[in-house]
C-alpha cells in the first residue's frame, strides 16, 4: 500500500525521444521539458514524493527520477497503443501509486488508479484535414475517453481548456491550465554545425514538423509575393523533420514554381547544439499555423530575443500576448507589412524581440514545475 509519509507518482513519458524524428518533436519536448521542470523544483515543492517515469529507453541523462522501461517497441504506434491500454494498467494495478499522469493525451481506458491527462491540442477534431486519418480516429477515441475519465484534465494553454470543454464536454471544475515551460537559452558552441555556418545574413526562420497544419504553402506563396514585390534580399529557412502526407515534396514543388530554389532553405530537423546559431542569426520567426496548442518556437523564439511574426489564432495570441506582431491568413497583407518594416527598421525588430524575451521570462521551469506539483499535492 502507498505510503503516506511518501506519497507515489507515475508518469508515462514514453513519447520522450532525442532522435530526429517527425512523429511528434513538439510532443517530446514538452515530456522533455516538464520532467525537467518537475526535477529542478521537487526539492522546495516535494521532496517527499517518491516519483517514477515509464521511459521507452532509459539512456536519458539527467533525469533523477526512478525509470522503468515499457520493454515494449514503443516507437511502433500499435505496440505503444497495446501496452498502454494493457501491460500499464495491470503494472499500475500491481503497483498502486497514489497518482499517475499520462503526459500526452491518453490514459489506459481502465486506469486503476487517481489520473491526471495532459491534452496537447484537438487538432484532430479542430483542422481534421490535417491530421492523418487513423491517428485521428485514435485520438477521437482515446483522448475523449481519457479527458471524460480522468480526475482531471491539464490543457497547456487556455484555448486547448477550452476545445476541451466545448469537445468532450468536460466541466471547467476538471481542467486547468498548465503551460510548457521555456528552456534556458543554450549557449552558443564552440563549433557550430555546418549548416548554420552557411546560412545567410537576412532570412526569416520558421522552426517546425512540415505537415499541413503549419500551413507552410500559404507562407511560401506569400514570402514570394512579397520578393516579387520588393527586391528585397531575404531568404526563407523552414527547419524541422518531414511530416506526414507528402507534405515536403509539395512545399519543395512549390518552392521549384516559384523559382525560390535559390532563396528558401529546408535544413531538416535541427539539433540542440544548432539551436543557437539558428535563433541567433534570424530576423525573425514565423508562424503561420492554422492550429496550436500552445506554441514551443514562438516561446523559444522570445527565449533568445528574436522577432515574432504570429498568425492571430487563440493559443499564440496568449503565450506571446503584445510581445508579437500578429497578421492574418487572409491575405498577404499583414505579414507584408511587418516584413517591409523589419527590413527597413530593424530597431523595432530589437524592441520587439526585447518584449518577447520579457514575456518568455514569465514561462519558466520554477514556475511551471511549482504549478504542476500544486496539481500533484491536491490529490493528497
Amino acid at each position: 500500500m502507498p505510503s503516506p509519509d511518501r506519497p507515489r507518482l507515475e508518469l508515462n513519458a514514453g513519447l520522450l525521444s532525442s532522435r530526429p524524428d517527425a512523429s511528434g518533436a513538439g510532443i517530446s519536448t514538452y515530456v522533455a521539458r516538464t520532467l525537467r521542470a518537475l526535477a529542478e523544483t521537487q526539492a522546495d515543492c516535494a521532496p517527499a514524493w517518491q516519483v517514477q517515469v515509464w521511459l521507452n529507453r532509459l539512456e536519458h541523462p539527467g533525469l533523477p527520477f526512478q525509470r522503468r522501461a515499457t520493454h515494449w517497441h514503443v516507437r511502433r504506434p500499435i505496440a505503444r497503443i497495446m501496452w498502454e491500454q494493457t501491460a500499464l494498467p495491470l503494472a499500475l494495478r500491481v503497483r498502486r501509486p497514489d497518482l499517475f499522469h499520462g503526459m500526452v493525451n491518453v490514459l489506459p481506458i481502465a486506469c486503476p488508479v487517481p489520473s491526471l491527462v495532459t491534452v496537447m491540442d484537438l487538432s484532430f477534431l479542430r483542422t481534421r484535414a490535417t491530421v492523418p486519418g487513423p491517428r485521428r480516429r485514435y485520438l477521437q477515441i482515446l483522448c475523449g475517453h481519457s479527458a471524460r475519465r480522468a480526475s482531471r484534465v491539464l490543457a497547456i494553454s487556455r484555448a486547448t481548456a477550452n476545445d476541451v470543454r466545448h469537445y468532450f464536454d468536460v466541466p471547467s471544475s476538471r481542467i486547468e491550465v498548465v503551460p510548457v515551460p521555456a528552456e534556458p537559452q543554450v549557449e552558443a558552441p564552440a563549433d557550430s554545425p555546418d549548416f548554420v555556418r552557411s546560412l545567410p545574413d537576412n532570412y526569416l526562420l520558421h522552426l517546425g514538423t512540415l505537415e499541413p497544419r503549419k500551413n507552410l504553402g500559404w507562407l511560401i506563396e506569400a514570402f514570394a509575393a512579397w520578393l516579387e514585390h520588393t527586391g528585397a534580399d531575404w531568404h526563407l529557412v523552414l527547419a524541422g523533420a518531414p511530416g506526414w502526407g507528402g507534405e515536403p515534396a509539395r512545399l519543395e514543388a512549390a518552392v521549384r514554381r516559384l523559382g525560390l530554389t535559390e532563396k528558401v532553405w529546408f535544413p531538416g530537423w535541427v539539433p540542440p547544439s544548432g539551436m543557437h546559431g539558428l535563433y541567433g542569426r534570424a530576423r525573425a520567426v514565423v508562424l503561420p499555423s492554422l492550429l496550436e496548442g500552445f506554441g514551443i518556437p514562438l516561446l523559444d523564439a522570445m527565449t533568445y530575443g528574436v522577432p515574432v511574426l504570429c498568425h492571430d489564432i487563440p493559443s499564440l495570441r496568449e503565450l506571446a500576448a503584445d510581445s508579437a506582431a500578429w497578421f492574418s491568413v487572409e491575405d498577404f497583407d499583414g505579414l507584408h507589412r511587418y516584413l517591409t518594416r523589419l527590413d527597413r527598421d530593424p530597431d523595432w525588430g530589437v524592441e520587439l524581440g526585447r518584449t518577447g524575451r520579457a514575456r518568455a521570462a514569465e514561462f519558466s521551469p520554477r514556475r511551471v514545475g511549482s504549478l504542476l506539483w500544486e496539481q500533484y499535492a491536491s490529490f493528497l
